[in-house]
């Protein structure tokens, strides 16, 4: 599954078309398209089921990091020279060829394992990719509870996986465990909020207190202290910590007042969707230049976490508050449903 042959056999098909038509595909992944469609969802379709979205997602970009971490295995194009890597950005100045397993459940040869470790990349295994598609397309199936979602998700993911294959930026084994990886984390939402009832409790645990019940406590650990724990100790971004600690305090904050309701028409959603996403570009921009205006913030490790966390709560409280200003939301409080 760490061989590269697959790749080789796969890129002998290339052409400029079709190599375009893969990297529109694979952008799918990346950090600005998932923020647009956890803005879309959110604002466009249903704030509470958009927020588990949302969980869904982070939760498994986080497992997704530590697993890369924890194997620190190589990238196809990094083990042999003959496969291309057709995605910009990445550093392929490499000159090892044919060092990828030489069985199908052999690993790559351990020093193309270990020259790659010294040059500080992303690892390869398991796709973060794969495992965000996984993680989008299987949340949204899993909290909007829709057949047609349930049927698109696997060819999504499997279009997804085909793609980082074919650019020669992952392995079989990659994309098959990113699979995996994200399966079990969408397993894990549906038996935290498969029905109705439990997603009451889940709800309900954001408005209640972090020592009134073990609920509210779990409620906390997970989506506040445990990031904040992890940041502080460098075991993950403080971009990332900061982004969802404040789309957490947001959201909480906003349920304990009263989510608005999710009904409007289709230009009203559509409004709602491209403010959130304006207010969201245009707060980023402003606290970089806000932050750049205090010496000892600049330098301090913290700045993107401030950034990243301010930028996301203002997103989402304010533009909720924005919005019902606007006449975009309406007061009442839905059913869960």
């Amino acid at each position: 599954m760490f061989q590269t042959e697959l790749h080789i056999a796969l890129q002998s098909l290339a052409s400029d078309w079709l190599t375009w038509l893969m990297l529109q595909i694979t952008a799918s992944g990346y950090y600005k398209i998932v923020i647009a469609m956890v803005i879309t969802v959110m604002f466009g379709f249903n704030l509470r089921r958009g927020f588990l979205l949302f969980q869904i997602i982070a939760w498994t970009a986080l497992a997704s990091e530590f697993a890369k971490g924890f194997f620190g295995l190589p990238r196809p194009f990094f083990v042999d020279s003959r496969v291309a890597c057709l995605e910009s950005g990445w550093d392929t100045a490499a000159s090892l060829r044919a060092m990828g397993g030489d069985r199908f459940l052999s690993l790559p040869q351990q020093a193309a394992v270990d020259a790659f470790r010294l040059k500080g990349m992303s690892f390869g295994f398991p796709s973060g990719h794969v495992s965000g598609a996984v993680a989008m397309w299987g949340g949204l199936a899993v909290v909007f509870r829709k057949r047609a979602l349930a049927w698109l998700a696997p060819f999504m993911v499997a279009l997804v996986a085909f793609t980082r294959l074919y650019l020669g930026v992952h392995f079989l084994a990659d994309v098959l465990g990113g699979a995996v990886l994200g399966g079990m984390v969408l397993l894990a939402a549906w038996k935290l909020i498969g029905d109705d009832i439990r997603l009451r409790r889940f709800f309900a645990a954001a408005r209640s207190g972090i020592v009134s019940s073990l609920p509210g406590f779990l409620y906390f650990l997970l989506l506040f202290i445990l990031p904040a724990l992890l940041a502080l100790f460098s075991l993950l971004s403080t971009t990332f910590a900061g982004f969802y600690i404040g789309i957490n305090a947001a959201f909480t904050l906003a349920a304990r007042a009263g989510l608005p309701a999710d009904s409007g028409s289709l230009p009203v959603r559509l409004a709602r969707v491209a403010l959130g996403g304006l207010l969201f570009l245009l707060l980023g921009l402003a606290l970089n230049e806000a932050i750049a205006l205090a010496p000892a913030v600049v330098a301090s490790p913290w700045r993107r976490f401030l950034v990243a966390g301010l930028g996301a709560f203002l997103t989402l409280w304010g533009g909720l508050r924005l919005f019902l200003l606007l006449g975009l939301y309406r007061r009442e409080t839905p059913s869960i449903s």
